[in-house]
């Protein structure tokens, strides 16, 4: 039994893991309205500009 506070290896990669995803998806916001989009979104759903990652490559 490991003792309180102490995670097995597993658990600490998935916890990694989990909140790099959330971080990832915090970030995608349109610079033109401050909206959040989808990571497979090539426009902003609401002001249609196009997102960073297909604007800049």
């Amino acid at each position: 039994m490991l003792r309180p506070g102490h995670q097995p290896w597993w658990r600490k990669i998935f916890a990694e893991s989990t909140v790099v995803n959330a971080a990832a998806a915090a970030a995608r916001r349109c610079p033109e309205c401050s909206s959040a989009y989808d990571s497979r979104d090539r426009y902003c759903p609401d002001c249609h500009t196009a997102t960073p990652e297909w604007r800049y490559g």
